[in-house]
């Protein structure tokens, strides 16, 4: 007997939806016009109508909305509420299969109630739905998107032979204003330029609408001119409105906006749809230039006296930046219409009184960066997504008015898309050009990336991005090395943002993202960050030019520091409607996983999809784990639809972490045995315990043969990032999963401990790297003359010869360390590496701090700190205490010339050290200090500046680690008495006792006015002292001796084209002349170097034996 096959008699159908009308019952309070608008989803394809006004208790849509289906498919309407404070509002749907609607037609209308979407709501509306629905069997082939994209060209060529009056909005405006032939031309161009962009940007919706459903997105497409394109209309809109708003105005303006308007004169085509699939690249740059001359306009206008305006840019050759605009703007029409390539970019005028050229090279290199915290455009919302909640943001980052708000904090729980959305704005501005800098947080890289090098790192962005800001921030930061190099929040914002843009005129806004501030650290590690911008908040100093985007978790210090204001705008992911939301999810996991058919042969008509969807409770984290276990990369034997059944079948609780069972699920698949969750543990707790994090080769090469480095990573691709790219490290890719793994009541047998004995194990396992990489000549540096910065390819040499396990070994491996136990085994180890390494080891410092300049550097003296204090009295900590001073001292020579390490740091040394013992052997042909050679370090160890009057008080802190400090300039700074930097101010006092500062111990030469404050230390070792010589002096007790000299800046002695001869140190460089084979340097004694062995320049190598 045969069978017959269900779905043999489906036929494929072309749906069509119009003549939408909605009636809701009569309102019993005020009767204010309500807007609705209804989304139409059949399969995985969703359609939305306009937002419309309802007249009447009546709201119509015409539009015809075009799908593709069977019978059996679903039909779900939803039809929304638009409220303007909160969220959107579901007020009720209806969802029936194809089949049974068609029954249900009467003249081909349906008409039917909505559900409530609560039942037991009694006061919810009352809804009624009509609208028209034709199904005929699909022929040829047509699609949905097609028919959808052709009716929206055909509506808007309609539109357009009917725009022949001006919109009422801008009649309403130019009726208050003058109505002179001149006033006449500029409105109608923009009146015109208006009409042309409102008809383009219908087409483009539409086109988005269409190209987010299909499967295969390309580089460069409709979804991603879509947000240009939004930007670009509110940009020319409020331009508009403003320039029609003035009684004088000036030709040049009109003439760019007819120049603005000729470019999408083609929309008015016969088939302006295919023209701008063709040249998606040139429509893009055209959209981004009509936007920075909107840009150029509103900023133009903001001076509403004419003749005021013609006086101010009369300098800045206003009518050669518009021409400027306008040959562009005919390039790229051009380009377009004739199909030409474009190679170019497009033309933004950053200032209008704009300094042409700025010939000072300005070299900010010593101020702290962060090196890879700038955003990942990969990393952003899949194209078609987010939209309206992107858009919301940009509307508050693109406001250019003076009193607009300046930061806009996003706020949302874990998972949830925060990062997402904020490199979609970072990748949206820097298509504009109007990305100052991107800052991302992460708790996997809190050792570079931390409140202390934010807004260092903005500012050096900021550099790089104008010319203009550059010079400005110079003017700021000259002759000040204390404040380049400083790490407070507070000084840092003030004197590097803040003080540098006041003294500009931009057109525009630039906007500055900072990326997960929740992970900046613990609440006392981000508490200055937050305190900084409150502070310049609630002082309305924020400069108007700059656009700031903060994220974060809805942690209560970041939300009671950062309250919504006039200055703040709050928006939370959760404003965004959770069916909305699933939307989003549905598109990515719909993207993701599009390539595993047999997910559709075993949950038919996207049913995988919907299911995944309903499992992620509306967190695009949860949804984007579960996409990786699917794929099942570097995981072994299992076929995506069984990952799927497991997911499927796991709890999924609503509670406090969501992502907790995900989480479970996968791990528990991936480690099933007990001896692979050891493995799990040991290997993760390195991977977590680590200061930065590290690609899986350098991870393998570090641990090979003691942990299973690769055989548990390498399965991991779903949980961490950098598994599948070797180059990428390796990291969570969301810091739930850390938080997870950390808390045992959250991650049970799976919980990760981060005990001594793993501090131990990667701390042996760096020591021993060391040991087998580090060398002398590491980069075979050829010439001693040759500053660092002149070496050529020296970068490159650099990564090749320190890769990244040894750049981490070099910097972090006391760091792990001196979390175990001093015992005498390992003592006697860590004491034998120091005393045969420690030449190679600060080479590879100098040469690293090539790419960091100040924390190279900083790591090295705080690992010579924290050895001294792990080893107590032994004799490697008198040794390391020794080699701390080796590096302050010396640390211009490490940062500058490496050679000079050897040639000019280690000869110099005062001949009582102990380090000199370490080089005895080696060091040859040097030039040696045949007088005058200093038997001790000097006692003065820091002069701390920053103060801008004299300093009337000075005290340590009571563990000795900080110098509080207090100045007639009004403020009290807190220094790092190891580095000497200021870690904390200026804060502003606003009473205080000069009274208190009276010399008790003196007087002590080297301060070159009064002394009005000292101190002891609590160990009785030291004294700091303030002086009316606005410096701050820290002395030995046991010498009290500072000697102060007039030298040369840098203390170089150079050729004259340029080389580097030798370095002389601070307490040396009084004065000097160069006999034939003695060097003499001269103060108050003569000082003789003997040259006459001495090898430099290209024989400088064998120094060394």
């Amino acid at each position: 007997m045969n069978i017959a096959n269900p779905t043999q008699n489906i036929v494929a159908k072309a749906i069509t939806i119009k003549d939408i009308e909605l009636h809701t019952q009569k309102r019993r309070k005020l009767p204010v016009a309500r807007q609705f608008y209804i989304e139409f989803s059949v399969g995985d394809t969703l359609r939305s109508t306009d937002i419309a006004k309802e007249a009447n208790n009546r709201t119509f849509w015409e539009a015809p909305l075009c799908f593709d289906g069977d019978d059996r498919s679903v039909l779900l309407v939803q039809v929304y509420q638009k409220h303007h404070v909160g969220r959107n509002e579901l007020v009720g749907r209806l969802s029936d299969t194809i089949g049974e609607i068609l029954g249900k037609l009467k003249n081909g209308v349906l008409e039917a109630t909505l559900d409530k979407d609560t039942p037991d709501e009694s006061d919810r509306l009352r809804i009624a739905i009509k609208f028209a629905l034709a199904a005929e069997e699909l022929r040829g082939d047509v699609n949905a998107d097609e028919r959808q994209a052709t009716d929206a060209v055909t509506r808007a060529t309609e539109t357009v032979s009917a725009l022949g009056s001006t919109p009422a909005v801008v009649d309403r405006l130019n009726s208050a204003v003058d109505t002179g032939n001149k006033v006449a031309n500029e409105v109608q161009a923009f009146q015109t330029l208006l009409k042309r962009m409102e008809l383009f940007n219908t087409i483009v919706t539409d086109i988005a609408q269409v190209f987010g459903t299909v499967s295969s997105l390309h580089s460069l497409n409709a979804t991603q001119i879509h947000p240009y394109a939004s930007l670009a209309w509110s940009v020319i809109s409020a331009a508009t409105q403003v320039l029609v708003a003035q009684k004088n105005r000036d030709e040049g303006i009109a003439r760019l906006a007819g120049a603005m308007s000729d470019v999408f004169a083609f929309v008015e085509d016969a088939e302006p749809l295919k023209r701008i699939k063709a040249h998606m690249k040139t429509i893009t740059l055209l959209i981004q230039q009509v936007t920075e001359c909107g840009y150029f306009i509103t900023d133009y206008t903001k001076q509403k006296n004419f003749w005021i305006r013609t006086m101010k840019y009369t300098i800045s050759n206003i009518d050669g930046r518009i021409t400027e605009y306008e040959n562009k703007l005919q390039e790229l029409r051009t380009a377009f219409l004739e199909g030409v390539m474009v190679h170019t970019g497009i033309t933004v005028v950053r200032m209008m009184n704009a300094v042409e050229h700025i010939a000072e090279a300005i070299d900010l290199n010593d101020m702290p960066y962060a090196l890879g915290a700038s955003y990942a455009q990969e990393k952003g919302c899949l194209p078609g997504t987010r939209e309206s909640f992107l858009g919301e943001i940009c509307d508050v980052l693109n406001n250019v008015h003076d009193d607009a708000p300046r930061v806009c904090l996003l706020t949302g729980v874990a998972g949830s898309g925060k990062s997402a959305v904020a490199h979609s704005i970072a990748r949206l501005y820097d298509g504009q050009k109007r990305l100052g800098s991107s800052y991302c947080f992460s708790s996997s890289n809190v050792a570079t990336r931390n409140p202390t090098n934010l807004f260092s790192t903005i500012a050096r962005d900021l550099s790089d991005y104008d010319p203009q800001y550059k010079a400005a921030l110079l003017e700021v930061v000259k002759d000040n090395r204390a404040l380049r190099t400083s790490t407070s929040p507070f000084q840092q914002l003030e004197k590097l943002i803040i003080e540098p843009c006041q003294h500009l005129c931009t057109i525009g806004p630039l906007v500055i993202i900072v990326d997960a501030v929740d992970e900046s650290g613990d609440e006392v590690s981000r508490e200055q960050l937050l305190q900084a911008i409150s502070k310049q908040v609630a002082d309305n100093n924020l400069p108007t030019n700059l656009r700031f985007l903060i994220t974060a978790r809805p942690e209560s210090d970041i939300l009671t520091a950062l309250l919504p204001g006039p200055q703040i705008v709050l928006k939370q992911m959760s404003d965004v409607p959770d069916d909305v939301v699933d939307g989003d999810i549905h598109k990515f996991i719909h993207n993701s996983l599009r390539q595993f058919t047999q997910l559709e042969s075993s949950w038919p008509n996207q049913e995988w999809c919907r299911l995944l969807v309903g499992h992620s409770q509306h967190l695009f984290q949860w949804a984007s784990t579960a996409c990786g276990f699917i794929k099942g990369f570097g995981a072994r034997g299992l076929l995506p639809c069984e990952r799927l059944k497991i997911l499927l079948q796991a709890d999924n609780s609503d509670g406090v972490y969501p992502l907790d069972d995900l989480y479970q699920t996968v791990l528990r698949q991936l480690f099933t045995l007990g001896s692979a969750q050891h493995q799990f543990r040991d290997v993760m707790a390195v991977v977590l315990a680590l200061k930065e994090p590290l690609p899986l080769p350098s991870l393998s090469t570090l641990f090979d043969g003691t942990l299973n480095i690769q055989g548990i990573i390498s399965v991991m691709a779903s949980l961490l990032d950098g598994v599948l790219d070797g180059r990428k490290p390796i990291r969570p890719l969301h810091t739930s999963f850390r938080d997870f793994l950390l808390d045992k009541a959250r991650s049970l047998s799976f919980h990760v401990y981060i005990l001594p004995e793993d501090s131990l194990t990667l701390g042996c396992a760096l020591i021993s790297c060391m040991r087998n990489m580090l060398r002398f000549n590491i980069c075979d540096l050829k010439d001693s003359r040759i500053h660092n910065t002149n070496v050529p390819g020296l970068p490159d040499r650099v990564n090749q010869a320190i890769p990244p396990h040894l750049s981490y070994s070099c910097q972090y491996w006391m760091d792990h360390l001196q979390h175990t136990e001093c015992s005498p085994e390992l003592l006697d180890e860590v004491t034998l590496f120091f005393k045969d390494f420690f030449p190679y080891w600060l080479e590879a410092i100098s040469l690293l701090s090539l790419s960091f300049p100040v924390s190279a550097i900083l790591s090295a003296q705080e690992t010579c700190m924290i050895l001294t204090r792990w080893a107590k009295e032994q004799e490697i900590a008198m040794l390391a205490s020794e080699a701390s001073q080796f590096i302050q001292v010396f640390a211009p020579v490490l940062r500058e010339c490496t050679p000079h390490m050897y040639l000019s740091a280690m000869p110099q040394t005062p001949s009582s050290s102990s380090l000199c013992k370490v080089w005895s052997n080696h060091l040859e042909k040097h030039g040696s200090l045949t007088s005058g050679h200093r038997a001790n370090w000097p006692a003065e160890v820091h002069t701390l500046q920053g103060h801008t009057a004299s300093v009337y008080s000075v005290a340590y802190s009571p563990d000795g680690r900080h110098i509080v400090s207090g100045s007639y300039d009004k403020t009290i700074r807190v220094w790092n008495a190891t580095t000497g930097q200021c870690v904390a101010g200026p804060f502003t006092i606003m009473v205080w006792n000069a009274t208190t500062g009276q010399c008790v111990a003196g007087p002590f030469e080297g301060h070159i006015d009064l002394v009005y404050s000292v101190a002891y230390s609590p160990d009785g070792r030291h004294i700091v002292s303030g002086s009316s010589d606005k410096s701050i002096k820290v002395w030995k007790v046991e010498s009290l001796f500072a000697y102060h000299a007039l030298c040369e800046e840098d203390g170089w002695i150079q050729s004259f084209d340029g080389a580097y001869f030798q370095w002389i140190p601070p307490w040396n460089r009084a004065s000097f002349c160069l006999p034939t084979h003695s060097l003499v340097i001269s103060s108050d004694k003569v000082h003789q170097v003997d040259v006459d062995n001495f090898v430099f320049g290209e024989t400088w190598v064998s120094c060394w034996k």
